[in-house]
């Protein structure tokens, strides 16, 4: 019963995700960011088929796979980095949200070089839920990654420019409020992340030493 509670939890942000790239794909149509919409739709299909084929795995596998790994830290894992993926979306929806109030349009390079924020929480997941190892060094790394990288572009401004006007500090452009909560909480849930997997890494070890 358990287990099937932590599915749920996991099929409600698979859900939110699919929902807020549609959010995302709607308002690249209203910038008339056609390929970004194009983009979206993509990023929104791939937390689908990952995120479902992933949590479906975990569901009907044994309890205790042959890393040791239970079920309930899989689907902590597994809902922490979606929880991740969900905050990265939301932000770059607050991205769109400014791009509209200043009149940018997103090009193709910005867009295509966007997907890389999205990809070490997508592995992360993708490896999770294929019950290998490296799926919690993936989450363990993929945290602080995003939060480090978030903060240091948005706080400090871009070493490569390709970015558009993100390229400049928020401190620079005067965003509002709401953007800097939001940079906040994505700082924030990408340290929890890291430590959440770093959790499960150890008890994963003492697991295996208890076995051995």
């Amino acid at each position: 019963m358990k287990n099937s509670k932590m599915a749920l939890i996991s099929w409600i942000f698979i859900f939110l995700l699919v929902v807020t790239e549609i959010v995302a794909a709607v308002m690249m149509a209203l910038n008339q960011s056609y390929f970004g919409v194009v983009v979206h739709i993509l990023i929104g299909a791939a937390f689908l088929i990952i995120g479902l084929r992933a949590t479906s795995r975990v569901h009907f596998q044994n309890d205790i796979s042959k890393n040791f790994f239970s079920k309930n830290y899989v689907y902590t894992l597994l809902t922490t980095n979606l929880i991740m993926l969900l905050v990265i979306s939301i932000h770059d929806v607050d991205h769109m949200r400014q791009a509209m109030s200043w009149g940018y349009h997103f090009t193709v390079l910005l867009l295509l070089v966007n997907i890389i924020v999205y990809l070490p929480n997508l592995i992360s997941m993708y490896l999770v839920g294929k019950d290998k190892f490296s799926g919690i060094i993936w989450s363990a790394v993929s945290g602080p990654l995003i939060a480090i990288g978030f903060l240091k572009l948005h706080l400090l401004g871009a070493w490569i420019p390709v970015w558009g006007p993100w390229n400049r500090s928020f401190f620079a452009l005067g965003v509002d409020k709401l953007s800097w909560w939001i940079l906040a909480i994505t700082a924030f849930v990408g340290v929890a992340t890291s430590m959440i997997a770093i959790y499960c890494l150890g008890r994963v070890q003492d697991r295996e030493k208890y076995v051995k």
